[in-house]
C-alpha cells in the first residue's frame, strides 16, 4: 500500500505542475500586508482543522489514529485532488494508513463519508447569506435542492437506500455510499466546521488585504464555490468552476468585474500555499519518522 501511496504522490506533483503552468495569475497590488499574513495564519489553521476532522472520522467508525498518522496521511496526499477524478484524493490518505486491501476500502469508505459531510456542511453555510443576498434566484433553489438531497441521501434510510437501488439498476452495477447516523457523526460534523469558519475568515481577510470596500456577505463566495467545485467529479481540484463561481458571486455582490477575476485567481495560489505548507509538514513528519525509524500505528 505503502508503494501504491508514493506513486500517486508523485503522479499527483506531475499534475499540479501541468495546472500551475497552465494558470496566468494576476499578482494584484497591497493594501494590507496584515491582513494577508492573519489571513494566511487562518488558511494555515484550517488545513490543520481538516487533519483533526480526518482523525475524528476514523476515531468515531473505530479506528484511532495519532495525531502523526493523520497528518502524514492527510497532508501527503493533499496534492491527489489535481489528478482527473476526485477519488484519487480520497483514496492517497486512506492508502497511506492501510496495510491490506480490506483495510484500504474501511478507510477509504470513512474518507469518502467525511467529504460528504464537508461538502453538505459547506452548502448549509453557504445557503443563508445566498438567499439573502440573491434572492430566489438559480443559485439560491440549486444550492437549497443540493442541501435537501445530501441531507436526504445522507441522513435517512430508506431514500438512501432508494438511491442506490435506482443507480444500480440504471448503471448495472453495485454501489456502495455511506448511511451516516447524525447523532454519531456530530463529533465529525463539529471538525467540519471548524474548518469551513477557519477558511470562511481567512478568505475574507485575504479579500481585505487588497481592498477595504469589502462586505461580509462576500466572504460566502469561498464556501459555495468551493461546494460547487467538490461535486463537479470530473474536473480536477475544481480548476476554472471555483474561480468562476468567485467571481460571479463577488460582481454580483458589487465589487468590479476586474478585481473580482484578480481575487479570484489570486486565491487559488492562496489556496495552494496552504496546501503546500500542510504538505511540507506532513513530510517533515515522515521523514522525521523514517529516520526514528518508526511507522504508522496499526488501529482497528
Amino acid at each position: 500500500m505503502k508503494r501504491i501511496f508514493n506513486i500517486l504522490l508523485i503522479i499527483s506533483f506531475v499534475f499540479l505542475f501541468i495546472y500551475l503552468l497552465r494558470q496566468d495569475y494576476i499578482i494584484p497590488d497591497l493594501e494590507s500586508l496584515t491582513f494577508l499574513l492573519i489571513s494566511l495564519i487562518l488558511l494555515f489553521a484550517g488545513f490543520l482543522a481538516s487533519t483533526f476532522s480526518w482523525k475524528v472520522a476514523l476515531q468515531v467508525h473505530g479506528y484511532p489514529t495519532s495525531w502523526k498518522d493523520a497528518l502524514v496521511s492527510h497532508g501527503q496526499s493533499v496534492f491527489a485532488k489535481y489528478i482527473p477524478g476526485k477519488v484519487w484524493a480520497i483514496l492517497g490518505r486512506a492508502g497511506y494508513l492501510s496495510g491490506g486491501r480490506n483495510e484500504l476500502k474501511n478507510r477509504s469508505f470513512i474518507s469518502f463519508k467525511e467529504q460528504l459531510v464537508y461538502t453538505w456542511a459547506g452548502f448549509l453555510i453557504s445557503s443563508i447569506p445566498t438567499i439573502i443576498f440573491y434572492g430566489f434566484r438559480w443559485i439560491s433553489i440549486f444550492v437549497l435542492l443540493v442541501i435537501g438531497g445530501l441531507t436526504l441521501f445522507l441522513f435517512f434510510e430508506k431514500v438512501h437506500t432508494w438511491i442506490l437501488q435506482l443507480i444500480q439498476r440504471i448503471f448495472r452495477r453495485q454501489v456502495e455510499a455511506p448511511l451516516i447516523r447524525f447523532g454519531k457523526s456530530l463529533p465529525m460534523i463539529g471538525a467540519v466546521l471548524l474548518i469551513w469558519i477557519l477558511w470562511t475568515g481567512g478568505f475574507y481577510l485575504f479579500m481585505l488585504a487588497f481592498s477595504h470596500a469589502i462586505t461580509p456577505v462576500m466572504m460566502f463566495a469561498f464556501p459555495i464555490s468551493v461546494s460547487f467545485a467538490l461535486i463537479a467529479f470530473v474536473i480536477p481540484g475544481g480548476l476554472g468552476l471555483r474561480e468562476g463561481i468567485i467571481i460571479g458571486y463577488l460582481v454580483l455582490a458589487g465589487m468590479d468585474v476586474e478585481q473580482a477575476t484578480t481575487i479570484s485567481f489570486f486565491n487559488r495560489l492562496w489556496f495552494i500555499v496552504g496546501e503546500i505548507f500542510i504538505f511540507l509538514l506532513a513530510t517533515g513528519l515522515r521523514l522525521a519518522a523514517g529516520l526514528s525509524g518508526t511507522a504508522p500505528e496499526e488501529s482497528g
